[in-house]
């Protein structure tokens, strides 16, 4: 069935991953893409044929942005670097810098309140604690930010906010005895369990609809490439204060190592979702195209390992430390692979690299075999731990999603179903993380005796 409000958001974000218009641009030529539906609905058309001839009166979008590139490049920079002209819009963009620089602050001061009772970050002993509580110290406040610009009722604060502080108390209720394997767990998962709530403050309504959900698997890929850049630009300014306080033989170190490393990282986690969220009209450009460079790099790395590993008949998958390295990596190609569908036109034929990615997705699950063939090994050989069933439910999970989406994508080349559905099936896979997550945080503990 068409949807016509699909369609007009494929189209809108079709222009604006081209980075050439502002927001105000595309809103301009989205009323008139409308005005040009109704009218030749009006004028008694099915409203598919009145979208098609809409878009084609209005012009190729490439050519559109291109025009808009010539005579719109200074105004697109002033746009990045500068107050925007409209009163409303400074004002929210002034309101949003001064919740980013406070939310950075208080979550810096959060980490630092537990020294007032003995627990520091220098301290071997409470590593455990603050390993278990990071994400709780941080990832309440991305929420509140984005409950805060959409707006959202009351019930959704209530939900949200309830939500992390039932998980903080859970967490740190618990006992935990030495080797400390489900605490351990349940600060490796609780993170992106909580990702996932921060997800539901950021989509709002929509996360009932599968485009919202993929609005926030974008989001998540452009937080995590420009959370990397922001946090190399902390690190250098890092290098460069302790260098230069100690030409004039000051040693800065203390103040870096108890306040700059973590009131930067706070605010490093704060400036990546302004940025994200705020300049997303000129920064959505650049991001694909790392995914699409990547993308065939981490496929070539991949073959050549299992060539290896054939050649020589030697296997990491014996040793436990390379399982739990392997799952990480095949986590980083699923995001990879989710990132690059969800930076893509629905409306684009089949290319180059939508084969380039079943094939990415086609190695991970060879590799996603190999491994959890080791992990069933382990289990039979060496009996039941935490992390052994942990690994064993991610491997499932991962296998499960890249196997769904395989056999999607091979059904889409083949012409059997349009790319809507790989995206519908992707989305609605987020609610097994979220589960699969919740079980390890907060029910392996009990399961394991917390152990």
């Amino acid at each position: 069935m068409f949807d016509l409000e699909t369609q007009i958001r494929s189209w809108s974000d079709h222009l604006r991953v081209r980075g050439n218009l502002s927001e105000n641009d595309i809103s301009e030529l989205e009323n008139h893409l409308r005005d040009e539906v109704d009218d030749l609905k009006a004028a008694g058309l099915a409203v598919d044929e009145a979208f098609l001839i809409s878009v084609k009166r209005l012009g190729n979008v490439d050519a559109i942005a291109h025009e808009f590139a010539k005579v719109n490049t200074e105004k697109l920079w002033r746009q990045f670097l500068l107050d925007p002209f409209d009163p409303k819009t400074r004002s929210r963009n002034r309101r949003d810098i001064v919740l980013v620089v406070l939310f950075a602050l208080l979550a810096g001061t959060l980490i630092k309140i537990p020294e007032l009772f003995g627990i520091s970050l220098q301290d071997q002993e409470s590593e455990l604690f603050y390993f278990k509580n990071l994400s709780l110290f941080i990832l309440p406040f991305i929420a509140v930010f984005f409950l805060i610009k959409r707006q959202a009722a009351s019930k959704t604060w209530a939900v949200i906010l309830g939500i992390f502080a039932l998980a903080a108390l859970i967490i740190n209720i618990y006992p935990s005895f030495a080797p400390h394997n489900t605490a351990s767990l349940s600060g490796l998962h609780l993170p992106m369990f909580l990702w996932l709530v921060v997800g539901a403050a950021y989509i709002g309504k929509e996360w009932r609809k599968h485009p919202g959900r993929m609005n926030f698997i974008r989001f998540s890929g452009e937080a995590f490439i420009y959370g990397v850049l922001v946090m190399a630009g902390i690190v250098v300014l890092g290098g460069f204060i302790s260098l230069i306080f100690e030409s004039i033989q000051v040693d800065a170190g203390t103040f870096l190592e108890n306040y700059y490393v973590i009131y930067g990282g706070c605010a490093a986690a704060m400036v990546t979702m302004y940025l994200v969220e705020a300049k997303k009209s000129v920064v959505e450009n650049f991001a694909p195209i790392l995914a699409k460079i990547f993308s065939p790099l981490f496929l070539i790395t991949m073959l050549c390992f299992l060539a290896v590993m054939i050649l020589t008949g030697k296997s990491p998958f014996m040793e436990r430390e390379f399982l739990i390295a392997f799952d990480f990596m095949l986590a980083m190609i699923l995001g990879l692979v989710l990132y690059i569908i969800s930076a893509r036109d629905i409306n684009q034929p089949a290319n180059l690299f939508d084969y380039l990615n079943l094939v990415l997705i086609l190695t991970a699950l060879v590799i996603d075999g190999v491994a959890l063939s080791a992990i069933v090994f382990r289990l039979s050989a060496f009996g039941i731990t935490p992390n052994k069933v942990a690994a064993l439910g991610e491997n499932l999970a991962l296998l499960v999603n890249l196997a769904g989406l395989a056999w999607l994508y091979i059904g889409y080349f083949r012409t059997k179903f349009s790319f809507v559905k790989l995206e519908k099936w992707q989305t609605s896979y987020l609610y097994v993380y979220f589960c699969w997550t919740a079980i390890v945080a907060f029910v392996f503990p009990i399961i394991f005796r917390f152990y």
